[in-house]
């Protein structure tokens, strides 16, 4: 019955703030995304869908994606991934460039409109911190969270109850289905070296690349005392950020100006 009533109250939440323009809804092909996804479709208001190729998503996921949600148009970077990465360096925990420029780069479509998004605010302090509308100052927008208050259980039992299709990689055991490479993995060396086995040729492109960045900025990384590519892979790999690393992470002074 509590689930009932998440269903019905987030109906009616995107019922209530409707745009006379529609909403903007955001698909990324995972769990809370297709839940999501679904409610807006059962509450009947106007919307458009667009999915933000982040040119790191599965295969799967993609495959997935254009099987199921052909509708979804899609929003594509002009600078995929691995172009950013050569030329803004490794992305951290603290300075997330790829969110910025990738997951959640806007279109031109969205300024001042109405963006619904599939985040929980029991996903992470941050998220439940930020409140089920919240106003995005990058991209001039708010960004309307419908299943705010839906646990990871309220998301199965709804998938469950509605046989919606999801992308098999939950089967397999994997918990996330976002970006292969991502700093949040770093640190837990069980998934990374997962990830690594599953997707071993995108892992060989991200070294290629950091190689390609650490060359440009050799003389920075050797000064503090990182003698090549692989120690700095390797730091990065266990989710090490130390001393004046760091400190060049949160000023930006080591990364060029986008």
């Amino acid at each position: 019955m509590f689930l009932d009533y998440k269903i019905q109250e987030a109906i009616q939440f995107l019922r209530k703030h409707e745009p006379s323009e529609g909403y903007i809804v955001k698909f990324s092909g995972g769990k809370d995304s297709i839940v999501m996804y679904d409610l807006v479709k059962r509450a009947g208001v106007k919307y458009e869908v667009y999915y933000n190729f982040t040119t790191l998503d599965p295969p799967e996921v993609i495959r997935f994606m254009k099987k199921y949600y052909p509708e979804v148009r899609w929003i594509k970077p002009k600078r995929s991934f691995w172009q950013w990465l050569v030329r803004a360096g490794l992305p951290t925990k603290a300075k997330r460039w790829c969110c910025t420029k990738l997951k959640h780069a806007a279109n031109s479509r969205e300024a001042g409109r109405r963006i619904v998004v599939g985040i929980r605010a029991d996903e992470s302090w941050k998220r439940a911190k930020r409140g089920r509308i919240s106003y995005n100052p990058d991209a001039r927008n708010y960004v309307y969270a419908p299943i705010f208050h839906f646990t990871e259980k309220d998301v199965w039992e709804y998938i469950e109850r509605y046989k919606l299709p999801y992308p098999s990689l939950y089967d397999e055991g994997f918990n996330r289905v976002a970006c292969v490479v991502c700093p949040f993995i770093c640190g837990n060396r069980r998934l990374l070296e997962r990830h690594r086995e599953r997707w071993g040729k995108y892992y060989e492109k991200f070294e290629t690349c950091v190689g390609e960045y650490f060359r440009k900025k050799k003389d920075f990384y050797r000064s503090i005392g990182i003698r090549d590519v692989r120690e700095l892979l390797e730091k990065w790999y266990a989710g090490e950020a130390a001393g004046r690393i760091e400190e060049e992470e949160k000023n930006g002074s080591l990364w060029e100006s986008f």
